[in-house]
C-alpha cells in the first residue's frame, strides 16, 4: 500500500508541475522504449527466451503552452511487441502514438516504427550477468491524421540506425542495467554516442522500484538529450503494471513527464524458461570412468540445507554407471581452489564439487489478494546457493553457478481474509519438507543441466 501511495505522489507532482514553454523546432519526435526485458528508457541483455512474448504498452504525458495557441497537453503511446526468436535472439517492434491538444486544436497520428534484432548471452562465471548488443533500425512511416496544431514533429523523416552493447548485473533482489551504444546514422540529429544506466530495486519481488539515467544526441545541433527516470512496478502473475516521473535534463525535454504501462508475458504453449541459456551440446564420454566428491555444503548448518543439497547432487549422479561418487566425511566446507586440489589428490578423485548455500527462507504470503475480500494463501520456499566444480585433470578448471530454486504450495482461496500474515497458509512438517525438497530439487536440476552443457564426461 505504501509503494502505491508512493506512486500516485509522484503523478500528482507532475500533474501540478508548470507548464513546459514548447518550440517545434526544438522539440523531437518520441524516441522508442524497450519492448524487450528492460526498464522504462534502459534495455535489458537479459533475453526473452525461445517462444516466449512480450507485449508492452507505455504512455507519457506532460503540459504545455503554445504561445498565440493556450495550456494543451502532449501525449505518446509507445505501444510494442517483443518475440524470442531463439534461446539468445529476439526480435522487437514497436510503434508510438500521438495525441496533442491545446487552445481547442488537435494534432494525432502515429510515429515512425522501431525495429530491433536483440542477442543476449548469460555470464558462464558467475552466472548472475548477462551480456548483449543489439542492431535498431527507425522506419519513417506512420499515418498521421489531422494537423490543425503545430507542436512537434511526428517522425524523424529519414530511416535512423543504431547499436548498442547492454550488461546486467544482479545480485539478490537488486539489478544493475548498463547501456553503451552509438547512433550511425540519422537526418534530424547528428551521430553520437548513446548511453544508459538503471538500477532496479526489489528484482523478481512483488514491487520493484526503479532509477535510470538516459543520454543520447538531440535534434538540436550538437547537443544532447538527457533525462532521468524514478519509477516503480507491480508484479501480479505474467501483468506489470508500471508507473513514473521522468525528469528531462535538456532543453528538448518537457521538465516533468507522468509515465504509466503495462506489460503482458502470455505463455505460448511449451515456451523455453524466460531466462533461457545459450545451450551448445558437448560430445559425450560415458566410457572413461569418472570418480566424483561432493562435499556437503556450509551454510545454515542448523538446518542441515547443505547437507540436503549435497545430498541431492548425489544422488543424481548415482543415475550413471561411469560416474563413481567417493564419500569424504560428513562435516560441512566450501572449499577453495587449493583445497578442492588437496582433497581431490588425497581422496584420487578426478571431480570435486562445493558450495555454500547463501539463502534458506520460507515465507508466507496471501498476494496477490483483494484486501479484506479474497486472499490466496502461498508458502513459498526460497533457496540460494553458490556452487563451485573443480577439475582435477585440467589443471584445476573451476567452473562457479549462482542458482536458486523455488517450491511454492497453496491453500486454495479464502474468502474474507482478515490478517496481513495470513494463518491459514501455515503448513504441517511434512508439507514444508515437500516444499523445501521442491526447491532444491529444482536448483539442483539446473546444475545439472549446466555440468552437461560444459562437461564431456556428464551425459545430463
Amino acid at each position: 500500500m505504501r509503494s502505491i501511495i508512493l506512486i500516485l505522489s509522484f503523478l500528482l507532482v507532475a500533474g501540478q508541475a508548470p507548464a513546459q514553454q514548447v518550440l517545434s523546432e526544438k522539440v523531437t519526435p518520441p524516441f522508442a522504449v524497450p519492448t524487450g526485458e528492460g526498464l522504462f528508457r534502459v534495455s535489458s541483455a537479459e533475453p526473452i527466451g525461445r517462444g516466449g512474448l512480450n507485449f508492452r504498452y507505455m504512455a507519457e504525458a506532460y503540459r504545455i503552452s503554445v504561445g498565440k495557441v493556450g495550456m494543451g497537453s502532449s501525449l505518446t503511446g509507445h505501444l510494442g511487441i517483443g518475440y524470442g526468436l531463439g534461446n539468445s535472439v529476439d526480435f522487437l517492434m514497436s510503434v508510438p502514438l500521438l495525441f496533442d491538444i491545446a487552445g481547442g486544436l488537435a494534432k494525432y497520428g502515429t510515429g515512425d516504427i522501431n525495429t530491433t534484432l536483440k542477442f543476449g548471452f548469460p555470464g558462464k562465471v558467475p552466472s548472475g550477468y548477462y551480456f548483449g548488443f543489439d542492431f535498431s533500425m527507425l522506419h519513417p512511416i506512420g499515418y498521421k491524421g489531422r494537423q490543425a496544431l503545430q507542436v512537434r514533429p511526428f517522425s524523424r523523416e529519414v530511416r535512423e540506425m543504431s547499436s548498442k552493447m547492454m550488461l546486467d548485473l544482479n545480485k539478490d533482489a537488486v539489478g544493475f542495467r548498463l547501456n553503451a551504444g552509438y547512433l550511425i546514422s540519422s537526418g534530424s540529429r547528428d551521430p553520437g554516442l548513446v548511453l544508459g544506466a538503471g538500477v532496479e530495486v526489489g528484482r523478481n519481488q512483488v514491487f520493484t522500484m526503479t532509477a535510470e539515467y538516459v543520454r543520447e544526441p538531440s535534434a538540436i545541433a550538437g547537443a544532447f538529450t538527457s533525462r532521468a527516470v524514478l519509477g516503480a512496478q507491480m508484479n501480479i502473475w505474467r501483468i506489470k503494471l508500471e508507473a513514473g516521473v521522468e525528469r528531462g535534463l535538456s532543453d528538448d525535454l518537457p521538465s516533468v513527464t507522468a509515465i504509466a504501462g503495462i506489460r503482458l508475458k502470455p505463455r505460448l504453449g511449451a515456451s523455453r524458461k524466460r531466462d533461457a541459456r545459450v545451450r551448445v551440446r558437448t560430445p559425450k564420454d560415458v566410457e572413461t570412468s569418472v570418480r566424483v566428491a561432493v562435499v556437503n555444503f556450509s551454510g545454515f548448518e542448523h538446518r542441515n540445507a547443505g547437507i540436503l543439497v549435497a545430498d541431492q547432487i548425489r544422488t543424481a549422479m548415482t543415475r550413471y554407471g561411469h560416474i563413481r561418487v567417493v564419500p569424504v566425511g560428513e562435516g560441512t566446507a566450501f572449499l577453495d581452489l587449493d583445497a578442492a586440489m588437496s582433497l581431490a589428490r588425497k581422496s584420487d578423485v578426478d571431480v570435486v564439487i562445493t558450495g555454500r548455500v547463501l539463502r534458506y527462507e520460507m515465507n508466507r504470503t496471501a498476494k496477490p489478494n483483494v484486501p479484506l475480500v479474497l486472499g490466496l494463501p502461498n508458502t513459498q520456499a526460497q533457496m540460494e546457493a553458490d556452487i563451485r566444480i573443480v577439475d582435477r585433470r585440467t589443471q584445476g578448471r573451476v567452473l562457479s553457478f549462482l542458482l536458486s530454486g523455488t517450491g511454492r504450495r497453496g491453500r486454495g482461496i479464502r474468502m474474507f481474509p482478515t490478517s496481513r500474515d495470513d494463518r491459514t497458509s501455515y503448513l504441517n512438517a511434512v508439507e514444508k519438507e515437500r516444499i523445501w525438497m521442491e526447491a532444491i530439487q529444482e536448483m539442483v536440476s539446473e546444475l545439472l543441466t549446466e555440468m552437461a552443457d560444459r562437461f564431456k564426461w556428464f551425459p545430463g
